[in-house]
């Protein structure tokens, strides 16, 4: 045993699940998890990850606003709680109790995204943001105190626009000790300073994730890349188009992280159960190069149509971000080309007639054409996530050196997260028609 750089470097027995390699063995039993906003993408593979072995977590309780959406994977030992975290504190604590809920490891995944005003592009009501995901979890640390419920660790997970992406070129790779972006108000920072204040005062050790462009799978289509993905696939081969890509070659070429969900909860469970981790930030990351290149060439393959690269004689649209320098601190502003974005594309008549006929011939879930607020929060992730024309890349220095070893190939996760949007019957099944 040696220590290096803070961490204490341990032999490990590492082992592979399915597309996921490199993960650690454990030997603790008996451990019990509180896993917060257990309906989303985070929160549903948390609790697939958890009830892999029902001997080290013996008690999981899901706690949401709704009852539980998913099934598949998730262990008969988890109990499933509904709970509005908006709700008095006092009153979440309360069904803490009366549920006989105890922790070791709290996982917090909850987030609330409100609707920006006047028609305004998505998170740019940052104020809003700030208040409403900073009640959340203000409202659950103190139900938690008023409970009587002190886990060892409380792992909170925030994500990329920690480090000011959505304004600009950061540098790359980012590091966790990059400074903070002040260029708005950012709710990743005061959730942070809240859970701070609260684990110094009660001896609580703590740990943020910062994962970027999550891949997964939920019944939730808001903020899940690979849906409307699937969808632009499945509508253009239908009509009988090809898999046109709608930015410049900048953002085609980009080098960009991506979190696969499943593979982030490893690693929060690697975390979580190592103590050497405790009171650290981390950036989880799939650990192998993406370019929206290389996804959109196997995607063609996948559905059978032709891949149509970026064309040098298009007309692009520029549009220049707000701040100069970016958030790299040199350089001009970042810029975003072109032809128009897959909102816009959502948006055109014959492709919501499309998907209609789509959804009427294999009996598709879900309303999205129909909900324009939820079809601009679902394709404006996509166009934040795709087409911007700058690196952002994460580096794994920090989790190597904690001992993590964790990979998976970012383009195997989004055919597996298609493929388990189909089991929902939200999508086709890759290469249906």
């Amino acid at each position: 045993m040696a220590s290096q750089n803070g961490f204490q470097i341990l032999a490990q027995t590492i082992e592979n699940r399915g597309i996921y390699y490199g993960l650690p063995t454990y030997s603790q039993k008996g451990l019990k998890a509180l896993v917060f906003g257990a309906n989303g993408i985070s929160g549903i593979a948390m609790l697939r990850v958890l009830s892999e072995d029902p001997n080290r977590w013996t008690q999981v309780t899901a706690l949401s606003r709704r009852p539980p959406t998913v099934t598949q994977g998730i262990g008969k030992k988890v109990k499933h709680v509904q709970l509005d975290l908006l709700e008095d504190p006092k009153s979440i604590a309360l069904i803490l109790k009366d549920n006989d809920i105890d922790a070791d490891v709290v996982f917090f995944f909850a987030y609330v995204q409100p609707e920006p005003k006047n028609n305004a592009p998505l998170w740019s009501n940052a104020e809003e943001l700030c208040q409403v995901n900073g009640d959340i979890l203000r409202n659950c640390l103190e139900a938690l105190k008023l409970a009587e419920i002190r886990p060892k660790r409380f792992l909170l997970q925030t994500g990329a626009k920690h480090y000011g992406v959505h304004h600009g070129a950061t540098l790359s790779p980012v590091l966790e000790s990059d400074p903070r972006v002040h260029f708005q108000p950012n709710f990743y920072y005061a959730q942070e300073d809240i859970l701070f204040e609260y684990c110094k005062k009660n001896s609580v050790k703590w740990n943020v994730g910062r994962p970027s462009g999550i891949i997964g799978a939920s019944q939730d289509p808001v903020i899940n890349l690979a849906y409307p993905i699937a969808i632009y696939a499945a509508v253009q081969k239908h009509k009988g188009e090809k898999l046109v890509w709608l930015g410049d070659l900048l953002s085609w070429e980009k080098e960009c992280v991506h979190s696969t969900a499943t593979l982030n909860s490893y690693f929060y469970e690697y975390m979580a159960l190592c103590d050497e981790a405790g009171n650290e930030a981390f950036n989880p990351g799939d650990g192998c190069p993406f370019t929206f290149a290389r996804l959109w060439t196997e995607l063609a393959k996948w559905y059978g149509m032709e891949c149509v690269p970026p064309d040098d004689n298009a007309k692009y649209q520029e549009i220049a971000f707000p701040h100069s320098p970016p958030p790299r601190g040199f350089g001009p502003a970042s810029t975003l080309c072109i032809q128009y974005t897959f909102f816009e594309w959502a948006q055109r008549p014959e492709n919501q007639e499309a998907w209609k006929e789509l959804t009427q011939k294999h009996k598709l879930k879900g309303t999205l054409f129909e909900e324009l607020k939820k079809l601009k929060e679902v394709f404006s992730a996509l166009d934040f996530a795709a087409l911007f024309g700058y690196n952002f890349t994460y580096s794994p220095t920090k989790s190597r050196k904690l001992g993590w070893h964790g990979y998976v190939d970012s383009v195997e996760s989004y055919k597996e997260a298609i493929e388990q949007l189909a089991s929902f019957g939200m999508v086709l099944e890759v290469g249906r028609e």
